[in-house]
């Protein structure tokens, strides 16, 4: 794409998330009448938000079974791989190993062909999971 081509496309993205931020802003001024219409936006917000905040983290014997199907490649759903890379764990002791096992094996998806020796290391970071108590950080 010529430099031209990316500028334009930059200004068009750009554009296109200033009328999605500042149309209905604009529409409440406008339309003072029609502001009902707005609520099922804020419901849907604060839903997302409440479900962040709710959100629990997972045991670490539950990482650990995740961690072993995506090694072995037994994932029970077709999605395994994305909810594992996007989980978002929030305690630190349960998110170093996560971390830990991002780095040795790369992405989850790649994680059935990587060497016998990172499979090791992988092993151990499940054992150690393993021997965590359950109500890790409550």
């Amino acid at each position: 794409m010529t430099r031209y081509g990316e500028k334009i496309l930059k200004f068009v993205t750009c554009l296109g998330c200033l009328v999605s931020i500042a149309g209905p802003l604009l529409a409440i001024v406008l339309y003072p009448r029609a502001k009902w219409l707005f609520s099922p936006v804020a419901i849907g917000i604060a839903i997302v938000i409440l479900a962040e905040r709710t959100r629990k983290d997972p045991t670490p014997g539950t990482l650990a079974d995740e961690i072993e199907n995506l090694l072995t490649g037994n994932c029970g759903s077709r999605w395994a791989v994305d909810d594992f890379e996007h989980s978002g764990i929030r305690n630190p002791t349960l998110r170093e190993y996560y971390l830990k096992s991002i780095s040795i094996g790369g992405l989850p998806e790649t994680w059935v062909r990587i060497t016998d020796a990172e499979k090791d290391q992988m092993r151990e970071i499940i054992r150690q999971l393993r021997e965590l108590p359950d109500d890790l950080g409550k």
